[in-house]
């Protein structure tokens, strides 16, 4: 009974509608066209601004400069002529990609810059639901993204950093949780590196075989880094080079009470990291001449107890730390062209404070390097380097 009195009711609403729409002259067509004009119009206004949008995105690879400021102008561009932040999670997608190219990857002002993209507020949750799920994933996760990009460049954020964040999810936001851990964390491991290196890390390719000789060669706090200018058409050298060698005053009696018939080895090249690059380093060894007798017995077995108050005793000497068991090392270097040439000259220059060289068989061993090699340009200017792959 009920539903009949409801279906009476609807329909005769209806037929009223209807009437009236008819004694006014009005249809239903020019208000849904109407409504479909103002799509229309708010469809344009978007495409207009994707359209700039997608310009600015082109705008880092299409760029000559690759530089700070370059990077901060497109920024400042997008902010300018896209009120609204339409695509805002691409364009930081295209800026977190493109920031290793323009070398601002471990600056943090870089870093609030591209954040400040997002809008303040829009994100920040209203409600309990909207708290204990993910509120707008795709903001969030491009955020998080940009602080585990910090974490990987050893960046660390500050207070400011805080307060955006704040400002644009809110306390309970994702984002929110990984800086507090990094906060916690990266100001503890900041400066636990006995090697620290200048951040940026130097592009001349001595400076940093100097540091990563150094951080090789602190096994041995007397060890002594010796740095060679080798000029062509001297001292028989084949090509013009420079070569950073490190040896203790212990390796140079190692090397005096080695073998005279013993042959020792070159060996390389290995890659030693210093921050961001890596430099190529040959090793100066020997075979080992002493081999530990391993002798295996049941600490169990009390058939046999031996009185060991009455028994000989031998004195033996410990191994120094350049004993090791495959081997015995003598010196380290890296040169500028990491070529047999350079390491001859190298021998050379040790044969001056180790006469003992010239009478001791020296084999070269080496391998081939498949990283990108750094070498002297004369073509090129002062701390300029030259890259080559082989």
């Amino acid at each position: 009974m009920l539903s009949r009195i409801t279906r009476g009711t609807l329909s005769s609403a209806v037929s009223a509608l209807l009437k009236q729409h008819k004694v006014e002259g009005r249809t239903l067509a020019p208000v849904a066209a109407s409504g479909l004009h103002t799509k229309k119009q708010k469809d344009n206004k978007d495409g207009d601004s994707d359209k700039a949008s997608a310009l600015v995105l082109h705008s880092f690879a299409n760029v000559e400069r690759r530089e700070k400021e370059t990077y901060l102008d497109i920024l400042r561009q997008y902010k300018a002529n896209n009120k609204l932040r339409t695509g805002h999670v691409e364009f930081m997608k295209v800026a977190l990609k493109y920031m290793d190219e323009f070398g601002v990857n471990r600056d943090l002002a870089v870093y609030k810059a591209v954040l400040d993209v997002l809008p303040k507020g829009r994100f920040i949750p209203t409600s309990f639901y909207q708290t204990i799920t993910l509120h707008y994933p795709l903001q969030q996760r491009i955020t998080t993204e940009l602080l585990c990009k910090m974490e990987q460049n050893c960046v660390i954020p500050d207070y400011e950093m805080q307060m955006m964040l704040l400002n644009t999810f809110g306390a309970h936001a994702r984002p929110l949780k990984k800086f507090w851990r990094m906060m916690y964390w990266m100001p503890k491991f900041a400066n636990l590196n006995p090697w620290p290196c200048a951040r940026p890390a130097p592009k001349d390719p001595q400076v940093l075989a100097r540091l990563a000789i150094y951080k090789i060669s602190s096994v041995d706090p007397k060890t002594k880094i010796t740095e060679f200018e080798i000029k062509k058409d001297k001292e028989e050298a084949i090509e013009s080079t420079w070569i950073v060698s490190a040896m203790s005053r212990l390796q140079e009696e190692l090397l005096a009470r080695h073998p005279v018939d013993s042959p020792i080895f070159v060996e390389g090249p290995y890659l030693e990291w210093v921050a961001d690059q890596c430099i190529d380093y040959f090793v100066l060894r020997a075979e080992p001449t002493t081999q530990k007798k391993r002798v295996y017995e049941d600490i169990d077995d009390v058939s046999d107890i031996r009185i060991p108050f009455w028994d000989y005793k031998e004195l033996i000497t410990p191994l120094t730390v350049h004993e090791q068991s495959d081997g015995t090392y003598f010196a380290v270097c890296a040169t500028g062209t990491s070529t047999k040439d350079s390491l001859l000259s190298w021998i050379r220059c040790l044969q001056k404070r180790n006469p003992v060289l010239i009478s001791i068989p020296v084999v070269f061993k080496l391998s081939s390097s498949t990283k990108d090699k750094m070498f002297i340009d004369s073509s090129k200017g002062e701390n300029e380097v030259a890259q080559t792959k082989d």
